[in-house]
């Protein structure tokens, strides 16, 4: 890994353990025992490297969900499962979506219009695969599923409200999404959801209400 790859790393977990908004140029420095000097020769500004380091953050948990994908062989149970990791850590992205919108709204479109198109391709991966695979009925519009999936998420995640815990987050997604998805369904396809649901989302639904 190069300097600015590293910078990003450590940085990008600050961003998401401390807060947006908390970490300050002289934190990062300090705890990578860098100069600030270096740190504005090699991003310019703040907002250059936040940019960067949550873009990171983002990354890595898309790449987290093509490797749990690769386990499977079902196009819906890849779908499900990924859409489950997208919802174990929405409490963590809505915090920090909703602060960058609010502190760094610059920053905030830059890093919704990567998600978007991240999301997007994603997505319609998915819904072609569960249509050829015979899981959802041939009728299914790819685009409005994408679209209705997308801004119920984001609806959600970006809801004018600091008290919504991990909780509301957690059941609301789960129960939207899933319930949406399961009305694409075939006969087959409602199947799988049925037997699935209990093994991806009931341990999570589970631990979030104790």
């Amino acid at each position: 890994m190069t300097q600015r790859d590293i910078i990003i790393d450590r940085a990008s977990k600050m961003f998401v353990s401390q807060g947006v908004k908390a970490v300050r140029m002289d934190d990062i420095a300090q705890e990578l025992s860098v100069s600030k000097r270096t740190l504005y020769e090699l991003f310019g500004d703040k907002e250059e490297l936040l940019y960067h380091s949550i873009r990171f953050f983002y990354t890595e948990g898309r790449e987290r969900r093509l490797q749990q994908s690769r386990e499977l062989n079902n196009s819906l149970e890849i779908m499900l499962i990924s859409l489950r990791d997208m919802i174990i850590h929405a409490p963590v992205s809505s915090r920090i979506r909703r602060n960058l919108k609010r502190f760094y709204p610059s920053v905030f479109v830059r890093l919704e219009n990567d998600a978007h198109a991240n999301s997007t391709e994603d997505l319609k991966c998915w819904i072609k695969r569960c249509v050829d695979s015979g899981y959802f009925t041939t009728t299914a519009d790819c685009d409005f599923i994408v679209r209705v999936l997308q801004e119920s998420v984001q609806g959600i995640m970006l809801a004018e409200k600091e008290d919504r815990d991990s909780v509301e987050i957690i059941s609301m997604m789960t129960y939207s999404i899933v319930i949406f998805i399961r009305g694409l369904c075939t006969q087959s396809g409602m199947e799988i959801i049925d037997r699935c649901f209990t093994k991806y989302f009931g341990n999570i639904l589970t631990s979030v209400a104790l």
